[in-house]
């Protein structure tokens, strides 16, 4: 993406000396739980993932964004601390606003129309993705995963473990729903990939879940 494309060129444009583009690679941190940053990011290319890590290992994958929105420890705007990891998925580009000038852009009362209208909206959809997890059974949101990020009826995935994390289901509970689905012959599990062979069925099976989220244009993202 262009710089004078994306949404806030014109509120950062009298700035853009002091605020520099940072690069990272693929797996890289941008930042670590118990840093304390006070820079926001504007992602321009590329991918990144918001997670929760405990002393014991265990996460909780809070967001995954892309270009044209805002990442750093939001958290603190609002007077809290989510102790959250950010890493980029991907070769990603971003711009880097330190405090001072997010201080001087905050006066802007359309930049911060926009701020607040991006950050709020994806309050909402985790908020969503959490209710989904608690009304529909793991067939049904497996099944709208699959159909979702297939394409020409193949669901190519990185890990089995990625696709844990982002269901937020044991390894267990994750083969027991794809042996079911082997079981009745509406896939085929290859080592990194799932091709569909009864969509019907999985179509059937997802209708409530497509229709709790049918009415949103924003398209949920999974990181597997």
């Amino acid at each position: 993406m262009e710089l004078k494309d994306i949404c806030i060129y014109s509120y950062i444009k009298d700035y853009l000396d002091e605020i520099p583009i940072v690069k990272y690679k693929k797996g890289e941190y941008i930042t670590h739980s118990d840093e304390n940053l006070e820079e926001i990011f504007f992602i321009l290319e590329g991918n990144v993932k918001i997670e929760i890590v405990t002393k014991y290992g265990k996460n909780f994958l809070v967001d995954t964004l892309s270009e044209n929105e805002f990442v750093g420890k939001i958290s603190y705007i609002y007077e809290q601390n989510l102790f959250c990891d950010i890493t980029s998925t991907s070769n990603s580009s971003l711009l880097k606003i330190n405090k001072n000038i997010f201080k001087k852009l905050q006066q802007n009362s359309e930049f911060l129309n926009i701020f607040f209208y991006k950050t709020s909206k994806r309050m909402y959809y985790m908020y969503k993705k959490l209710m989904m997890k608690d009304l529909f059974r793991l067939e049904e949101l497996l099944a709208f995963y699959i159909l979702k990020n297939s394409q020409e009826d193949i669901f190519k995935y990185d890990s089995m473990y990625g696709i844990c994390k982002t269901l937020s289901v044991s390894r267990k509970n994750l083969y027991n729903t794809i042996n079911k689905f082997i079981e009745k012959g509406c896939i085929k599990k290859d080592e990194n990939s799932i091709t569909i062979l009864d969509k019907n069925y999985l179509y059937e099976l997802s209708m409530y879940v497509r229709e709790f989220n049918k009415k949103d244009s924003h398209d949920f993202k999974f990181d597997i």
